[in-house]
């Protein structure tokens, strides 16, 4: 049933509608992140979280700059240099150390 149906996709040349809603779908997914990463940031207080949010935006707005700012100069140019800093954010993330809390006192 499915194997039909993706066939008529490929043939009917409509394999970029599908790359648009994946696009999109990746954006929104992107945004539901980045409001979660944000609210476990104001629960935990954890600098790695916020980070972590400032990547997931990133990758949010290199998805709308490619779907709705197709004809922007050195649109390539930004949505890459978008990338490498999300991955550059990740990676902060993992290696910064959180915080002692010192008013918790000895464990």
């Amino acid at each position: 049933m499915i194997a039909p149906q993706l066939s008529s996709l490929v043939t009917q040349g409509s394999i970029s509608d599908l790359e648009v809603i994946l696009d999109i779908g990746q954006a929104v997914f992107a945004l539901v992140l980045f409001a979660v990463s944000l609210y476990a940031w104001y629960v935990r207080k954890q600098t790695s979280l916020v980070i972590v949010a400032l990547a997931f935006l990133m990758f949010f707005v290199k998805t709308v700059i490619r779907e709705f700012f197709r004809q922007l100069p050195g649109e390539d140019f930004i949505t890459d240099s978008l990338d490498f800093v999300a991955l550059a954010l990740f990676f902060l993330a993992v290696v910064v150390r959180p915080r002692k809390d010192i008013s918790k006192g000895p464990i």
